[in-house]
């Protein structure tokens, strides 16, 4: 562990500050030298962002292959899980603002929060810290429905319907949606809304429980719930677990207060990140086998690719949502007569629809006195004696329901960047940020169609709420401001509906602007995020949403980042051609070392770790057959070998290295070491040679370090071919000294070197 410097420059290992013991920013964290000079191999990708969709993907790289993960992020580490599951700290989101130049931006508010663009609308900006705004998001997270994922390509329809909603809705807690709503006050609030929409009102489609990412209840004996979801607590746990390791054999970093500025790329891939890490440059040479995902916010990421490798399709189709906030009191009774005069809190979902757009309604509902619903329902109480206060404060005569209606805007593919009759981004001519970079500009309206679906919904909620009234005037009444002195509690609906509605940019929804699809022609992104002209550049998160639908996007955007993350890791899934048979598996089955050292597993890829040894496989003898393998190495000096025809060893009984030696080996070893002289370059004992007997002829089949390369070994009677990534690198024709038939063998060399192995099947040939 490389130890942080206090202020008279003597090394600490933990920093200390007058009020605090920082052990959670020094175990989590880490400085960027520590990060990029760790001693281990290169970095097989690097995430851009560490906010609810950067950590969510990062992880997933992480936890699905043997990949080695370098996080990056402009915020600092904050707190280790959503707000709402802590005591009350003070955290708060920050409001909307709109900030137009430079000379209106407020600068840091509610402590990590700032605004990166300039805009004509108000926005809340991004949450700078470990988490971003998932430390704060509200939690609903309904799906797309069949209808918004008509205009999403089909491949990706099938994708989130299959299995990527079932595995994510697990994942944050919206599987079990009664687990955390329940009581009388659910019950009867969902009967009347049933009856209300069974009756019919127009445009409005269906009722569902509230898909909130709480879990109130274990997933299964002995575990505890996971409360409010955010994505901090995976990654954070995912470092914790790979600290135990040295620095050299760590696979996951996380450097924060590191702002990426720029990519620099060529020939179609990335090959330099740039960056201010506490405001000094840094530079980053990104290493050929390399991916890069950039999840710093819809807008923010979309700035550093236009940036980076702008097209003309970027910023285009920025969407955002129409959101309304109805808030109204009706009479206990009204709802149900038999509610038990106690505290409860409420949650219904509601569909709706137009021929053209989508819409939601997000209702809440509570039996205390005041105006906001929510109060209670993400509030952790510990205190019996504030529990017993905040019970007695709940209201006997009436229910206080906030219908929230969200509401899809259409993106514009089509019209061009500066129109101010659509929504789009673009770099801004005028506004640099601190660094001397463009900001990003964001032009956000709303067209006579989305005003027409808004007022449909809008429409749509109050007739809602006078149903759940019985239609009585006098059972219900209306929250909201008529005169600019603030919210009053009204006996008519709104006539005018903008008292109820809040601005475009305020509901931390922005998508479109890299839109995915299969036709590199007409759109910016592939169905796994990759940017279409970049070979190695992947963007997760909103962005790539070709529509937005009426649904929160945090869901789908979770499922497409497992989708991009799968994409990226270098796990190696088994390929068996036709008439070939796997020989690896995630268990070994078969396999037996001898000698010492051992294969390290992660799924279906093997690390070879000490040694010497081999690792044999005993299920099967084969005479003639083509064996082909996936290997890397992933340091100049690691050594390996296939071994093929070996006799039948068993561990512990005699010479095993000279029993070895009655077979093949097919050298990996990227210097042709030549112990013996102490020199490379030895034609013999480099990759691709049949060790010590026939040279490898070819220099340079070989892929770089820490890439795949797949070996194709045939071996018929007794001659030997030797194919290297498609090209042909030694060949043995008659060796009669060795068995007509034996095993297979893996060779780890010596400790300290890691050659990895996947994919290994072989055909048996008559």
């Amino acid at each position: 562990m490389i130890h942080l410097l206090n202020e008279t420059q003597q090394p600490v290992e933990v920093q200390e500050t007058a009020f605090s013991i920082d052990v959670l920013g020094r175990y989590i964290c880490n400085t960027w030298d520590e990060a990029i000079n760790n001693g281990g191999r290169p970095f097989d990708a690097v995430v851009i962002g560490a906010g609810m969709f950067g950590a969510y993907c990062a992880e997933k790289i992480y936890r699905i292959s043997n990949s080695k993960v370098l996080v990056l992020d402009a915020g600092a580490f904050l707190v280790s899980e959503h707000v709402q599951n802590l005591a009350r700290i003070g955290l708060n989101t920050a409001s909307a603002i709109t900030v137009p130049n430079n000379d209106k931006d407020p600068g840091t508010r509610e402590r990590v929060w700032g605004n990166p663009w300039r805009s004509n609308v108000g926005f809340p900006g991004l949450a700078y810290c470990l988490g971003g705004r998932s430390l704060y998001w509200g939690g609903w997270s309904p799906q797309l429905t069949g209808a918004d994922l008509k205009n999403w390509p089909d491949e990706i329809e099938d994708y989130l319907k299959d299995s990527a909603y079932r595995i994510v809705k697990k994942e944050i807690g919206t599987s079990e949606t009664t687990d955390y709503i329940s009581g009388a006050l659910f019950k009867a609030l969902k009967k009347k809304f049933k009856k209300i929409v069974d009756d019919g009102i127009a445009t409005v489609d269906e009722i569902e429980d509230a898909p909130l990412a709480v879990q109130g209840e274990a997933p299964a004996s002995g575990l505890f719930s996971f409360d409010k979801y955010s994505s901090a607590p995976i990654l954070i746990d995912a470092i914790r677990e790979d600290s135990g390791r040295p620095d050299s054999e760590r696979r996951l970093f996380y450097v924060p207060r590191t702002h990426v500025v720029k990519l620099h790329h060529a020939n179609g891939k990335v090959t330099m990140i740039e960056a201010r890490v506490n405001g000094q440059p840094r530079f980053y040479n990104v290493p050929s086998n390399c991916s890069v995902v950039i999840s710093t916010g819809t807008i923010e990421s979309t700035r550093l690719a236009m940036e980076s490798f702008p097209t003309p399709m970027m910023g285009k189709n920025l969407m955002g949502h129409l959101r309304s906030n109805l808030t109204v009191k009706i009479k206990r009774d009204v709802i149900s007569p038999t509610l038990p005069k106690q505290l409860e809190a409420a949650a219904l979902f509601v569909r709706g629809s137009t021929p053209n757009a989508r819409y939601h309604i997000q209702v809440t509902a509570s039996a205390i006195a005041g105006t906001n619903p929510e109060a209670s329902m993400f509030r952790m109480i510990p205190d019996i004696e504030l529990l017993e206060k905040h019970l007695a404060s709940q209201s006997q005569e009436e229910i206080i329901i906030t219908l929230r209606g969200i509401g899809e805007m259409i993106g514009d593919k089509n019209s061009s960047v500066n129109n101010s009759q659509t929504s789009w981004m673009n770099l801004s001519p005028y506004e640099k940020d601190q660094f001397g970079f463009a900001r990003a500009w964001v032009n956000m309206v709303k067209t006579s169609s989305d005003d027409q679906l808004w007022t449909t919904m809008d429409e749509a909620c109050i007739r809602i709420a006078q149903k759940l009234s019985d239609d009585d005037p006098n059972n219900i009444r209306y929250l909201y401001d008529t005169d600019g002195t603030g919210a009053k509690w009204q006996d008519q609906p709104p006539a005018d509906l903008s008292k109820i509605r809040d601005g475009l940019g305020t509901t931390h929804h922005e998508a479109g602007t890299l839109w995915m699809g299969a036709d590199v022609t007409s759109s910016v992104t592939d169905l796994n995020g990759r940017f279409h002209h970049m070979k190695n550049c992947y963007a997760v998160g909103p962005a790539v949403f070709p529509a937005i639908g009426s649904a929160n996007p945090s869901l789908t955007a979770l499922a497409l980042a497992r989708k991009t993350a799968s994409a990226v890791a270098k796990e190696l899934k088994p390929i068996v051609e036709a008439d070939f048979m796997p020989l690896l598996d995630e268990n070994l089955n078969g396999w037996q070392m001898v000698g010492t050292g051992t294969f390290k597993k992660v799924q279906h890829i093997i690390e070879s770790a000490g040694g010497p040894g081999l690792l044999l496989y005993k299920k099967e003898a084969f005479k003639n057959f083509i064996l082909k393998a996936d290997w890397r190495v992933t340091d100049v000096n690691d050594n390996s070998g296939i071994y093929v025809r070996l006799p039948d060893i068993e561990n512990g009984s005699g010479n095993w290295l000279l029993e070895a030696n009655k077979g093949w080996e097919v050298q990996i070893d990227e210097r042709g070491f030549d112990s013996r002289n102490n020199t490379e370059g030895n034609s013999l004992k480099r990759t691709g040679a049949i060790y010590d007997l026939t040279p490898a002829k070819v220099e340079d089949a070989s892929r770089p370090i820490c890439e795949w390369n797949t070996f194709e070994i045939q071996v018929i009677n007794q001659a030997v071919k030797v194919v290297l990534n498609g090209v042909l690198v030694s060949e043995l024709e008659n060796d009669p000294t060795r068995p007509v038939e034996g095993f297979i063998g893996l060779q780890n060399h010596h400790p300290g070197s890691r050659v990895q192995f996947g994919n290994i099947r072989i055909k048996k040939l008559t």
